[in-house]
């Protein structure tokens, strides 16, 4: 009869896959953001931004990353953009003014 019962064996989860610890530096802030095109205008207050980094976008509501693909500063297109410029940003999701820009190191 007591063999009928028997102990449910404790099931173990395997261990979350460790996530690598990436470096980012903080660039600066959005300040308007234009939904149609999604296009985020950033002021650059630190470091510069190049074509081909990888930028976090960070907020209460925003919270991704991405390559950048297209810099502009005055309707003109540039490949790097250094500390002090206002420059639009093509985004594949939605920022809201006052997120922060931070961008990956290697």
């Amino acid at each position: 009869m007591f063999g009928l019962f028997r102990r449910k064996q404790k099931e173990v989860q395997p261990p979350a896959p460790q996530q690598k610890k990436i470096k980012v530096l903080p660039i600066g802030t959005v300040t308007h953001f234009y939904n149609k095109i999604q296009v985020a205008i950033i002021d650059i207050e630190n470091d510069h931004i190049s074509l081909g980094d990888i930028l976090f976008i960070k907020g209460p509501k925003t919270r991704f990353r991405q390559r950048v693909k297209s810099i502009e500063y005055n309707h003109q297109k540039i490949s790097k953009a250094p500390e002090g410029y206002q420059i639009g940003l093509q985004v594949g999701a939605r920022a809201f003014a006052g997120d922060k820009i931070f961008k990956e190191l290697n």
